[in-house]
């Protein structure tokens, strides 16, 4: 008997990043899916602002605008969306105040294991907008 372990969870969309990340559909939609949840009342602020940052890297990396990170780091973060917007996983979302540990647990473990990676990203980002000339008022 398999046991329902965050870890068995989350290898199953490493599983399935590669093939939603190549189709664009799928990647769109899980990037707005993801996005969305992000905003919902019951998620904590913190986990909310993670999943923003990996929405932004991804959707820039899928654009062509960011390429300063591997291939594999992406699908990692694909995963790790994939696992967010699950609503059955090793924890399932609708237990309230539980729901989302799991959930928190897997992005804590991808911005601890690609914290270079996602910092830089982010520095890009703040260097992007900074050189944006506004329109005058």
């Amino acid at each position: 008997m398999q046991r329902h372990t965050i870890g068995n969870y989350f290898n199953k969309m490493k599983e399935k990043a590669d093939s939603v990340f190549q189709s664009k559909d799928d990647t769109t939609e899980l990037l707005n899916t993801a996005d969305s949840k992000s905003q919902s009342d019951s998620i904590i602020q913190e986990l909310s602002a993670q999943v923003k940052a990996l929405v932004r890297l991804v959707k820039s990396y899928r654009q062509g605008t960011y390429r300063d990170i591997s291939k594999k780091s992406v699908l990692i973060m694909v995963a790790g969306l994939l696992y967010f917007v699950s609503p059955v996983d090793a924890i399932p979302d609708f237990l309230i105040g539980l729901g989302f540990a799991d959930d928190a647990a897997v992005l804590g473990f991808i911005f601890r294991t690609l914290s270079q990676e996602i910092d830089s990203f982010m520095e890009w980002e703040r260097k992007e907008e900074d050189s944006y000339i506004h329109p005058a008022p």
